[in-house]
């Protein structure tokens, strides 16, 4: 291999021409642009990985409402707020304690990421599915086992959305693990690895807080090369359904109770302490009468009875409840 090598002469003559003026050593670097490069927190993403990673999580986030519209039946809503690229001790660092954190897992290769929501909108949720009207003030405490045990139905419902969502740009399983409250127990890599910091606003009733997402580089380098804007806008139109229709499909699977009257009847408290097996009740509708048929305690529908087989049925005759 050739090397071009200065001899002597020629750098004495490069020193005198800089003595003197003659050489100008800015001259050299004209047109050339630097930018600052800072070696403790390189930069992982490339632009194009960020902006397809936005586009997939403002997605998500319209997915995550309308499921949790749907879960909690209660006006929901999540925004995506930002996203960054810091290292993982500054992610810790920046979240509150005690919160709820989720262990997951990318799959195949069972890689960690951090699905995190802070106590304020936890403490909406869990009102929600207890039955509460979702509004009032959050305490500031860790959650009972028994509240962890119904968190791990709205993690699994979340990162079962950030799945499906993923899998119009790259195969991507997200699987929930072990929740934690304190963020030291969560320290999944090396504090200096870099991490992409996905946050959302959310809001669940009168409840409102954040969400964050967190995706160390090591458990997405094998899907680096795959998420660009271009994979993003030729795949197909996300499986995602408006919330309207999510809503609607959600509803539809809804179990109800259904109800049959037959009639109704008169008891004095004493003929009730009196009644036996084998005793007749007499009703006020004659046998060959139409029936009530309740949703709930909604009436909805007038129906006559008889049997299907060999069990006991309704046929619906009228509608009652527009549904």
């Amino acid at each position: 291999m050739v090397q071009d090598v200065l001899s002597q002469t020629e750098i004495d003559k490069l020193l005198a021409g800089l003595r003197s003026g003659e050489i100008d050593p800015c001259a050299a670097n004209e047109g050339k642009q630097y930018h600052v490069y800072d070696f403790r927190r390189p930069s992982k993403f490339s632009k194009d990985n960020l902006r397809t990673l936005q586009l997939v999580h403002e997605t998500y986030s319209r997915h995550c409402s309308s499921t949790l519209a749907g879960y909690l039946r209660i006006e929901c809503g999540t925004t995506l707020n930002s996203i960054e690229q810091v290292t993982c001790e500054e992610f810790l660092r920046s979240l509150p304690t005690p919160t709820v954190i989720c262990i997951a897992k990318v799959m195949p290769g069972e890689l960690p990421i951090l699905l995190e929501i802070n106590l304020s909108v936890v403490f909406g949720i869990l009102d929600r599915v207890l039955g509460g009207p979702g509004a009032g003030t959050p305490p500031n405490r860790e959650l009972t086992e028994i509240e962890m045990l119904l968190m791990n139905d709205v993690m699994d419902k979340l990162l079962a959305d950030l799945s499906s969502v993923w899998s119009t740009v790259v195969e991507a399983d997200f699987r929930p693990g072990k929740i934690e409250s304190q963020p030291t127990f969560a320290q999944v890599v090396p504090p200096n690895e870099i991490v992409l910091n996905v946050c959302f606003d959310m809001a669940i009733g009168a409840y409102d807080g954040i969400m964050n997402l967190c995706f160390p580089f090591s458990s997405l380098e094998r899907l680096l090369a795959s998420l660009n804007t271009e994979q993003w806008l030729s795949s197909k139109t996300p499986n995602v359904q408006p919330a309207s229709e999510e809503l609607r499909t959600q509803l539809v699977q809804t179990t109800i109770p259904v109800s049959v009257e037959l009639g109704k009847a008169k008891l004095t408290l004493d003929e009730l302490h009196k009644l036996e097996s084998g005793q007749v009740i007499r009703l006020n509708k004659p046998v060959d009468s139409t029936v009530l048929v309740k949703m709930g305690e909604q009436p909805a529908f007038i129906g006559r009875p008889g049997t299907s087989g060999k069990h006991l049925a309704v046929q619906v005759q009228k509608r009652l409840l527009a549904l």
